[in-house]
């Protein structure tokens, strides 16, 4: 397979390797910035500024999109064009941190059909989510049933930034073993750095498990870590600093029982998994932006939770076209009763006061404007189909 690799971070420059060593060809690459030493050592020469070609798609079978350092507007609308143009893309995440660019590609994908698929580590570790799923839905043989997940994830920066960028790869995983999450509440201190330093996450699903996640200072050998607290003990999976899975510590009664984990490399699977993807595609499975979308519209629901004190409701949607359309003219109906109906009075009074005929006629002139603005209302009625 044909690969291009736009926009250079550890993790696309990590899949761009892998993809190489798996015996595929890379044709092209662009933005690498401080991972400049790379185009040279795959014999290629940076032309980032001829990113529009790869629009063509006709010599290269997919693209891999990083952070690079380009604007993230620019990074959005390179990606959009890519999804309309049916090329083939997986993506580092989170590739920006603005909720608003994945509705926007999200909805560029549902009208392109484009295979597009984004790279979480965590994800790739199949064996391990499909078992923690298990034990969550059916119980652990031995400990019983499981009443809460616990994530503890150590930073040693723990900005703002930092923070959101982990929580928003750590709740796809936690949303895909706990069933899903649509409820989330934030515990933090009213100073902004002491808030995210210390950030406690309570999160609620279909299965009604209670999810937690949180961040504190690396200790010595500390390793982010999944919990589940079961009915008659608990179940400790711990992580290395690439969330490759190294060791389960089942705890039942007290006794600590450990246990290796072999953990897939998780560069190749995602390569092989879009490969798959664009080679034979079906359903769902050509596209993992959902799961994207979902992860950082939970991540955005943080910084509310926080201002509100409360748990809040997650209403999960897909931007369409007909929900763009409601919300642009629902913006541009504030603006006409906002400004149009003092405008139509003024004039109406001018021409009172200098004797106009025509100020007899300006309470059925704003009548008219405000009866075209309501009929532009059936629009959407007639050029979108309705639901079924």
């Amino acid at each position: 397979m044909r690969f291009a690799i736009l926009g250079a971070d550890t993790e696309s420059i990590e899949l761009a390797s892998a993809a190489k060593s798996m015996g595929h060809s890379l044709l092209w690459c662009g933005d690498l910035a401080e991972f400049g030493h790379f185009s040279a050592e795959w014999g290629l020469e940076d032309e980032g500024h001829l990113w529009e070609g790869l629009l063509e798609g006709d010599a290269l079978d997919g693209v891999i999109l990083g952070r690079g350092s380009t604007d993230p507007d620019l990074r959005t609308e390179q990606l959009n064009q890519l999804t309309k143009s049916q090329v083939p893309v997986l993506t580092t995440f989170p590739l920006v941190d603005s909720v608003l660019a994945y509705y926007e590609v999200d909805m560029s994908r549902g009208e392109s059909g484009a295979v597009l698929r984004h790279f979480n580590p965590l994800i790739e570790q199949q064996a391990l989510v499909q078992q923690c799923d298990q034990w969550i839905t059916d119980g652990h043989p031995e400990l019983g049933s499981i009443e809460q997940v616990v994530w503890e994830r150590p930073l040693a920066e723990r900005t703002q930034q930092n923070v959101l960028w982990h929580f928003s790869r750590d709740v796809e995983f936690l949303a895909l073993i706990a069933g899903g999450l649509n409820r989330l509440g934030a515990l933090g201190s009213p100073d902004q750095a002491a808030t995210y330093a210390g950030l406690s996450v309570q999160l609620l699903g279909r299965r009604e498990v209670p999810v937690r996640w949180q961040v504190g200072p690396i200790e010595q050998d500390d390793h982010p870590r999944l919990v589940l607290i079961a009915q008659n003990g608990k179940l400790t999976v711990e992580f290395d600093e690439n969330s490759r899975p190294i060791k389960l510590v089942a705890s039942p009664a007290g006794e600590n029982q450990t246990a290796e984990l072999e953990s897939a490399d998780a560069s190749q699977s995602s390569i092989q998994r879009f490969i798959d993807a664009f080679s034979s595609p079906a359903g769902d499975q050509t596209s993992s932006w959902s799961r994207a979308l979902a992860a950082m519209e939970l991540t955005d629901t943080i910084e509310i939770a926080l201002r509100r004190g409360r748990m809040i409701e997650v209403h999960q949607q897909q931007l369409t076209e007909q929900m763009a359309f409601k919300g642009t003219m629902s913006a541009v109906g504030c603006g006409v009763l906002l400004i149009i109906p003092p405008i139509v009075l003024l004039l109406g009074w001018i021409a009172g006061e200098m004797g106009l005929s025509i100020s007899k006629y300006w309470p059925h002139a704003l009548l008219a404007m405000l009866g075209l603005f309501l009929g532009f209302q059936l629009i959407p009625k007639l050029l979108f189909k309705a639901d079924e």
